[in-house]
């Protein structure tokens, strides 16, 4: 049975047409091919290679609840996961520090299974120095595996002096190794007076010690690091100058080449972003040769997207949105019976519809102008939400016919296409529509 606070959380998103934080196993359906598809990536991190995935979907097809999804089962499974979304001033590459600027989202939202809302960075470097006081091996081969990588041997210098600041109580000196990992110093004289170190992160290398932090993770005993970034157009429809933006594409190339030419170890790449952003000819990925040339899909690949770097997100079917709406009501009036307090667990009133009327709805909602190509389960959510709550406050003895087709409050619901039209003609005009049908 599902929490109060749970299904509060959920539907409280939903309604906003955003991701839940938690619960997400309750409303995933749907999504077996693609789950498939990471949980074998996962699988091959563990091992030590890297991957490469993007996720490609309309807007509200669901690309932020399938990052989200990753995120839940990467920390599961005892990955480390940093999350950001590109912005103005988070990109890869930039002359105002804009690939800094990501580095440092991403460091600041370092998540943990027990910290999963991020901020884990000094907790994790606390879980060093603690093992660093018990004698093993492993920090010989924490040393070799981190020195042989490019920046590689003033990292290792500054981890073990943070570990001799742990074992003295320095707090001071541990701030100022976290502010040098989070790539805070504006140049090599303050860091140098600082930390005693002249190397800095910046701009051209912070994904230099992305590969480095995610083979310390799995050297101090996570399985691996994934890293996902969501609004892929900010690197692509979005960036106007053409030099900036192929420089971006290059880093991007430069990352893709690392994941598959072992050049990075333990490490999962996720970005998401818009059909545009990935295929337009003139700024998305595919303007850029090299990059077209190793995301585009084989004559060969057909349907099967296990082998296809771009996982493309379809629309749910009918079946799956039938299954969700189902879960979604069981939430909804579980909340509003203990409101009313009556008895959640009373089997005949878990919920307000038949499963015919909740396959009456979708019916309706697949039957609107363009909903093949271009209704999301953001908008079909959105009307169904509205249905339960009319339903549980002020229309409980309405059927599901009554809101669909009897003039109720949904009549200018803005995902309605062509309602808001008719709204406004006056009624000898609405007429001519009375015997319209699809």
């Amino acid at each position: 049975m599902i929490e109060k606070k749970t299904a509060q959380g959920i539907l409280h998103a939903l309604e906003g047409g955003m991701v839940p934080e938690n619960g997400l196993s309750y409303i995933a359906v749907g999504r077996k091919e693609e789950v498939e598809v990471i949980t074998r990536d996962m699988d091959r991190i563990a091992e030590g290679y890297s991957t490469f995935r993007l996720l490609e979907g309309a807007y509200g097809t669901g690309k932020s609840f399938m990052a989200r999804l990753i995120k839940n089962e990467a920390l599961f499974r005892g990955f480390l996961v940093m999350d950001c979304e590109l912005a103005a001033d988070r990109k890869l590459c930039g002359s105002k520090k804009e690939g800094l600027e990501t580095y440092r989202v991403l460091l600041s939202r370092l998540a943990t299974r027990e910290q999963p809302e991020g901020g884990a960075l000094e907790q994790v470097l606390d879980r060093y120095a603690e093992k660093r006081q018990e004698a093993g091996s492993w920090e010989e081969s924490l040393k070799n595996h981190i020195q042989k990588l490019p920046h590689g041997y003033d990292f290792y210098e500054l981890v073990l002096a943070y570990g001799e600041a742990c074992l003295k109580g320095d707090r001071e000196r541990k701030d100022n190794i976290l502010r040098w990992f989070r790539g805070e110093y504006a140049n090599k004289t303050a860091a140098r007076k600082a930390c005693g170190f002249s190397e800095i992160i910046e701009d051209g290398n912070w994904f230099s010690y992305l590969k480095i932090w995610a083979v310390f993770f799995k050297e101090i005993g996570y399985t691996g690091l994934y890293v996902i970034l969501d609004e892929l157009t900010q690197i692509t429809r979005n960036i106007v100058n053409s030099t900036t933006r192929e420089h971006n594409f290059e880093r991007l190339l430069s990352m893709y080449n690392d994941c598959y030419g072992n050049g990075a170890g333990h490490m999962g790449i996720i970005l998401c972003g818009i059909p545009s952003s990935i295929h337009d000819s003139r700024r998305g990925l595919f303007s850029y040769e090299a990059l077209k040339s190793r995301l585009n899909v084989s004559a060969l690949q057909g349907d099967e997207i296990l082998g296809a770097p771009i996982i493309k997100l379809s629309m749910l079917t009918p079946e799956e949105f039938a299954v969700l709406l189902e879960r979604v009501e069981a939430m909804h009036a579980m909340l509003y019976m203990e409101k009313d307090g009556e008895g959640a667990d009373r089997e005949e009133e878990r919920f307000y519809f038949t499963e015919e009327e909740r396959i009456q709805f979708v019916d309706y909602e697949y039957r609107r102008i363009g909903a093949v190509n271009h209704l999301t389960p953001r908008e079909f959510l959105r009307d169904f939400l509205t249905i339960l709550n009319l339903k549980a406050e002020k229309r409980a003895g309405d059927s599901m016919e009554d809101f669909l087709y009897k003039g109720t409050g949904l009549e200018t619901t803005p995902s309605m296409i062509g309602q808001a039209d008719l709204d406004d003609l006056d009624e000898e005009e609405t007429l001519k529509y009375e015997s319209f049908t699809l």
